[in-house]
């Protein structure tokens, strides 16, 4: 067993050797065989424990043992003890993700801390199963159906080339004592009742079911490199970032195989789930306009595109500027100040240059979104008004860009829509002797 653990970690590039790895030691017979592995294989290493206190004085005599291990083993020690009923109810969580996310969230400020490469735990080819047939129930995609990783991130598994069986024979042919957890005997949480009920049902329609998985875990996780090559390849073909927006075109995106899922493929690491990607799907023929909303991100149904945007944090959305002011800093850029006596070059037409008639300009200015109900007139049209609303509607702007646009105002008419038109009455002439030019950057 020693060789091919020696031969996976190696064919699996997990760890180099002069690599220090922190272990996830419980006390159980799989993490304490792990240990047993890398000590008789002169790997640098370190053991942690978690003690959540569940299960009263086992769970102290756990952390007993595993500290006894560790000084047998002659390796750094440390240890936790969590209140981990109190960490449930506080966050009303269940208990198996309450203990998940205090020991990773441990062990990894223990490994920065203390110079450790990797994080190992003791999952082994049986959990793999597990976890396929817990996740097939609950409902995945390909990432649930190909098992656990050997290597995510600064977490390993080295045990992932054998099964529990083996891990047995292991510690009774090395006569290596463990701690036996009572609550794994029992059926009380989901992932139990499959290892006691659903895995030797299995085994009875194929009695080699222990290969077949291996070779089923191989195929899939190989096709779920495949999937993601074509995943990436088909979001380089829909998809395209502008600034910090991405669009997704609705007519190439409809265009492959599976719309929905790729969806949800370039969505998710947006926060948004399964449920809300499709649901975009089917709202794309009869409600543009539309807007989808995660823990950070939006997505507005526009005309030809989904456009995926960061939601930004709420920030004040009108300011005041004197006539001694400068510059200012908004959302969407800064706005720099000059009184002039100098006439522009009318042959250049910027957006971004704005040039006012001082004389028909009344201090203070007011810069603000753009609300429903404004009104102005803008330059180029002989001085006839138009709705902010249909202004902005027939520049043909999406949603989001018509929420970035600002209105500056003059003595409550508005004189400028920053950086996109300015209003006939405050425009400049040849005969104008002072001159306000502002400039949007």
């Amino acid at each position: 067993m020693l060789n091919s653990f020696q031969k996976f970690i190696l064919e699996k590039q997990l760890f180099q050797e002069n690599e220090k790895v922190l272990i996830a030691v419980s006390g159980g017979v799989d993490s304490v065989v792990l240990c047993h592995l890398f000590h008789q294989a002169n790997f640098a290493f370190g053991i942690a424990h978690c003690n959540f206190q569940l299960r009263g004085d086992d769970s102290n005599d756990d952390a007993i043992f595993v500290k006894k291990l560790a000084e047998e083993m002659q390796v750094p020690f440390f240890e936790i003890a969590f209140d981990t009923h109190d960490y449930v109810e506080k966050n009303k969580i269940s208990i198996q993700v309450a203990a998940r996310d205090l020991r990773y969230d441990w062990l990894e400020k223990i490994r920065v801390e203390n110079g450790f490469q990797y994080i190992a735990t003791a999952h082994h080819l049986d959990d793999s199963l597990e976890t396929i047939l817990y996740n097939f129930t609950k409902g995945c995609g390909i990432r649930g159906l190909r098992g656990i990783s050997p290597k995510k991130e600064k977490i390993i598994r080295p045990l992932l080339f054998t099964h529990k069986k083996e891990v047995l024979d292991y510690s009774k042919i090395h006569k290596i004592s463990f701690r036996e957890d009572a609550s794994n005997s029992t059926d009380k949480y989901a992932r139990n009742n499959i290892r006691h009920h659903v895995i030797p049902a299995l085994e009875k329609i194929n009695p080699s079911l222990q290969k077949t998985v291996d070779e089923n875990i191989q195929r899939l996780q190989e096709t779920e490199q495949l999937f993601n090559y074509a995943i990436t390849l088909l979001q380089k073909e829909v998809s395209e970032s502008r600034g910090e927006q991405l669009f997704i075109h609705l007519e190439k995106l409809l265009a492959t195989p599976a719309p929905s899922t790729l969806l949800f493929e370039i969505l998710h690491p947006f926060g948004f789930n399964n449920d809300q990607t499709a649901q975009m799907i089917s709202t794309i023929e009869n409600q543009p306009g539309a807007i989808f909303h995660s823990s950070s991100h939006q997505v507005l149904l526009d005309r030809d595109f989904f456009i995926v945007k960061k939601t930004t944090e709420a920030i004040e959305d009108q300011f005041i500027i004197f006539k001694n002011n400068t510059s200012i800093t908004f959302s969407e850029g800064q706005l720099y100040f000059e009184i002039t006596d100098q006439l522009p070059d009318f042959s250049q037409k910027e957006k971004h240059v704005a040039h006012f008639d001082l004389e028909k300009i009344t201090f203070p200015l007011t810069l603000r979104k753009w609300k429903a109900g404004d009104y102005f007139q803008p330059i180029g049209m002989n001085g006839q008004g138009k709705k902010m609303k249909k202004f902005l509607t027939d520049l043909k702007l999406n949603r989001f860009e018509k929420e970035a646009v600002w209105v500056l105002e003059s003595d409550g008419e508005i004189c400028w829509v920053v950086g996109i038109r300015m209003d006939e009455r405050f425009k400049i002439s040849e005969d104008s002797i002072s001159i306000l030019k502002i400039n949007l950057a």
